[in-house]
């Protein structure tokens, strides 16, 4: 969806603030980041081949805020988009209340 409209006024085209324009703002900030085409390609054979994902699941992904847990959620992320089985994810995060543990990466923009 496009974040202004153009309006001609006579010759000059003046731009126009589209109702979804916060929304789009907020969107920009997030950037999708594609995991690695070769994780990608290990992934796949490795869902269809253990049976691990089945249409209409719902997913729980315990998320430490580790490379293995933000690798997988972001492959997760990426197949829900591009494989023709559909899925629900959620996930999940403990703070485990020790002073070097950092939520911060793991928290939305505002």
């Amino acid at each position: 969806k496009a974040c202004y409209v153009a309006a001609a006024v006579g010759d000059k085209k003046e731009e126009k603030p589209s109702k979804n324009n916060t929304q789009t703002k907020q969107k920009e900030k997030y950037k999708h980041i594609s995991p690695p085409p070769k994780m990608m390609r290990l992934c796949i054979p490795a869902i269809f081949s253990f049976d691990m994902i089945s249409d209409g699941d719902r997913l729980l992904l315990g998320l430490s805020g580790g490379k293995d847990s933000l690798s997988l959620s972001h492959c997760l992320l990426e197949l829900q988009h591009k494989l023709p089985i559909r899925y629900d994810i959620e996930v999940y995060t403990i703070d485990p209340m020790i002073l070097s543990f950092d939520l911060s990466p793991l928290t939305p923009l505002r």
